[in-house]
C-alpha cells in the first residue's frame, strides 16, 4: 500500500467546520438532509483543507490478456460500481507472461487516484513501486502474503474446494482425480489444501496417478482427461475435480468422446461458475467464486479512501465460495 496520503480525513473536516463527522459524510455523499448553513461550513472546510472536488476520480485496473470469463466478471463488477460512485475506471491490459510490462508506464503519464491489480502474472511489488511514487493506494485481487503492506481481496478457494470434495465423498466417491492448474501460485495451493483436507478427514489420500497437472484451458482439460481414461476401467477415477470450469468443460468432452456418461460413469466438478457452466452437457456442478463482488469491493474501498478513510495495510478481505450443484455429479456406481 502506498504511503499515507496528505489529504484531510472526515474528522479533519469536521473539526475545521465545527460539525459532526456524520454531517461531513452526509454533505460529501449526499446521503441525508443537512441545513444550508452547515453545508456551507463543510464546503468552506473542504476548500480550506484541499478536499474540494475538482475532477472525477480515476482508478486504473491492470488486467490480464486472457479469455477466461472469470476475469471479465470481476471487471464488470468494478465498472458497474465505478458508475455508481462517479469514478472513472481505466483498464490497462498487460500480456500474461510479460517479464517487462511496458504498459504499466502509462501510470506515469496520467492522473491516477488508485490502482487495482487483477493479474496473476505480475508481482504486486512491481506495481507497488509505481503507486508509492504516485502516492496512491493499491488493491490486489488475490491473496499475496509476500507484500503485507498491500490490501488484498480474495475468495476462499480452499474452503470452496473442501466443500466440493466433501460433496463427492457424500456421494460415495473415493477414487477422485484432480486436474490442477499452475502449481506454484497461492490460489492453486489453496485449492489443493481444500481437497487434501477433506480426503484426510475421510482417511483417504489423493492418489499420485490421479493428480494431473493441467493448463487452465478447455483443450488441456480434454487432453489430460483423455489420458486418465486410458487407465483400466477399474482403476479409473469415478469423479474429477477440475482447476476451473474451462478445464471441466474439456473433461466433459473427453468423457463423452470415450463413450462414457456423466455422471453415471464419472462425475465432474468445476470451479468458478462462469456463465457457460449452466449450459454444458450436462450442466456443470461447480464452485462459485465471487468474482463480481471482488470487483465491487475493490471500488468501494478506493472510494472510501478518496473520502478520507485509510485502507487497512496488509488487510485481507476473504469472500466465501459456494458449491452450485447441477447435473454433472451423481452417486458413485462402483462397488
Amino acid at each position: 500500500m502506498a504511503k499515507t496520503k496528505s489529504i484531510p480525513t472526515l474528522e479533519d473536516l469536521a473539526a475545521h467546520a465545527d460539525v459532526s463527522v456524520a454531517t461531513v459524510s452526509r454533505v460529501i455523499n449526499r446521503s441525508g438532509p443537512v441545513s444550508k448553513e452547515l453545508e456551507e461550513r463543510v464546503k468552506e472546510a473542504m476548500k480550506a483543507l484541499g478536499k474540494e472536488k475538482s475532477r472525477p476520480a480515476v482508478v486504473v485496473c491492470i488486467v490480464q490478456e486472457v479469455m477466461n470469463p472469470s476475469f471479465a466478471t470481476a471487471v464488470t463488477g468494478m465498472q458497474e460500481e465505478a458508475e455508481k460512485l462517479d469514478i472513472h475506471l481505466i483498464l490497462v491490459p498487460v500480456s500474461e507472461n510479460s517479464d517487462n510490462p511496458r504498459n504499466l508506464n502509462v501510470l506515469k503519464y496520467i492522473t491516477v487516484d488508485g490502482v487495482i491489480l487483477h493479474h496473476i502474472g505480475i508481482k504486486p511489488e512491481v506495481v507497488l513501486d509505481l503507486c508509492n511514487n504516485l502516492d496512491v493506494p493499491m488493491i490486489v485481487l488475490r491473496k499475496y502474503p509476500a507484500a503485507p503492506q498491500i490490501h488484498c481481496i480474495d475468495a476462499d478457494r480452499e474452503g470452496g474446494m473442501y466443500q466440493a470434495t466433501k460433496f463427492l465423498l457424500h456421494l460415495n466417491h473415493k477414487d477422485i482425480a484432480y486436474l490442477s492448474g499452475p502449481s506454484e501460485p497461492e490460489f492453486s495451493k489453496a485449492r489443493l489444501r481444500g481437497i487434501e483436507k477433506a480426503l484426510t478427514e475421510a482417511n483417504l489420500t489423493l492418489q499420485e496417478d490421479f493428480h494431473r497437472g493441467c493448463l487452465p484451458t478447455i483443450d488441456d482439460g480434454f487432453r489430460v482427461t483423455n489420458n486418465l481414461l486410458h487407465l483400466p476401467g477399474g482403476q479409473r477415477p469415478t469423479a474429477i475435480l477440475a482447476y476451473n470450469d474451462l478445464v471441466a468443460v474439456g473433461a466433459l468432452h473427453a468423457i463423452r468422446n470415450a463413450g462414457l456418461k456423466v455422471p453415471d460413469d464419472i462425475s465432474v466438478i468445476g470451479f468458478d461458475n462462469i456463465y457457460l457452466a449452466s449450459h454444458t452437457n450436462p450442466p456443470l456442478t461447480t464452485v462459485a467464486q465471487p468474482h463480481y463482488q471482488k470487483g465491487q469491493i475493490a471500488l468501494q474501498k478506493l472510494s472510501s479512501y478518496l473520502k478520507g478513510y485509510q485502507i487497512d495495510q496488509g488487510g485481507l478481505t476473504l469472500l466465501e465460495c459456494s458449491l452450485v450443484v447441477r447435473e454433472s455429479t451423481g452417486l458413485c456406481n462402483r462397488e
